[in-house]
């Protein structure tokens, strides 16, 4: 027979081994979770870059039809292409802060010098975008015949008409294409 003194440690001793297990078992599925949101979100980011990859193989396709480029043209005439984009990339995401300062205030909540100095900052950004394009511009006509550097412009506007339309056919999922009144 045991006494009382061995019977409380043996059920303390129990109550702490329960208390452990659970703790595990808790940190166990905490584990699991987070795992799995990293996962999900690895597959996500991969799935972006997918998207990303594909959109920009079709504008390859796309534009390379429009144009009629050879081979050839296309070897030299991309890479530039990609040159460009970047450049004006790092222009708008240097220029993002004032952008996002104009959508998230009111114009009447900044004061007029503050607001001067976005909307200047604004023009510059809009004259260095503009200088870009006039450096590349020079750039495909010494690559392409000027033919196809209209069609490229042509293309493109072309290209930005359909992923828009495709964006508002995303934005309102319930309605296809053919269905519109």
């Amino acid at each position: 027979m045991l006494d009382k003194e061995t019977v409380e440690k043996i059920l303390f001793i129990k109550i702490i081994k329960m208390k452990i297990f659970n703790e595990i078992k808790r940190l166990s599925i905490l584990f699991i979770i987070c795992l799995s949101t990293c996962l999900v979100t690895a597959q996500s980011n991969s799935n972006d870059a997918n998207q990303k990859e594909n959109i920009q193989a079709k504008k390859v396709a796309f534009f390379t039809s429009k144009m009629n480029l050879t081979v050839e043209e296309s070897i030299v005439f991309w890479p530039i292409v990609n040159e460009m984009d970047a450049e004006l990339k790092n222009l708008r995401n240097k220029d993002a802060h004032g952008r996002m300062i104009l959508k998230d205030e009111k114009v009447e909540d900044l004061s007029d010098r503050e607001l001067e100095e976005i909307l200047d900052a604004r023009m510059l950004m809009g004259k260095k975008q503009i200088d870009i394009k006039i450096k590349y511009h020079e750039k495909f006509k010494e690559v392409i015949p000027i033919q196809k550097v209209a069609k490229f412009y042509r293309a493109k506007r072309e290209f930005k008409k359909i992923q828009s339309e495709r964006k508002k056919q995303h934005n309102k999922p319930g309605e296809r294409p053919g269905n519109r009144k």
